[in-house]
C-alpha cells in the first residue's frame, strides 16, 4: 500500500522532531471506473484518521476515526494499524460497488473505535 511519510513540527516530549505517517492513497478500478481512497491521519492538531473516496474531483464518502491520543507516546505502529485498517475497509466497500453510480448516495460516518469493530463482527457474523 503506498505509503507517504514526512517530517512534520509534531515534537515529542524533549522538542525532537517525530516522523508522521501522513496517508495512504489508492486507486481502485470497479466496472471500468476508478476510484481514489485517500487516508490521512490529522494529527498532531486534530488526532483523527480520515479517509475519503472520491470519483474525480467527486468526494463519495468520507469516514472519521477520532483517536483523542489514546495512544500515547506517539505509538506509530498502532496508528499505522488503525489507518491501514481504515485504508482497506473504504477499499473493499469500493470494491463491492458500494459507490458504483447506480448507488447515487454520498456518505458521512463518525465511528468510535467500538463502533467499527462492532460493525466488522456483525458483518463476519453475518456471512456465517
Amino acid at each position: 500500500m503506498p505509503r507517504v511519510t514526512r517530517l512534520d513540527t509534531s515534537k515529542d516530549e524533549t522538542g525532537e522532531c517525530l516522523p508522521v505517517i501522513t496517508g495512504f492513497n489508492t486507486d481502485v478500478k470497479y466496472r471500468g471506473l476508478v476510484y481514489h481512497v485517500q487516508t490521512e491521519d490529522k494529527r498532531p492538531q486534530n488526532p483523527m484518521i480520515k479517509t475519503l473516496v472520491y470519483k474525480g474531483e467527486e468526494i463519495l464518502a468520507s469516514r472519521r476515526l477520532p483517536y483523542a491520543d489514546p495512544i500515547q507516546g506517539h505509538d506509530e505502529p498502532a496508528i499505522t494499524k488503525l489507518m491501514e485498517d481504515q485504508h482497506k475497509g473504504m477499499m473493499m466497500e469500493v470494491k463491492k460497488g458500494k459507490f458504483a453510480p447506480d448507488s447515487d448516495k454520498t456518505m458521512v460516518e463518525d465511528l468510535s473505535l467500538d463502533d467499527i469493530v462492532l460493525a466488522y463482527l456483525a458483518s463476519r457474523a453475518a456471512r456465517g
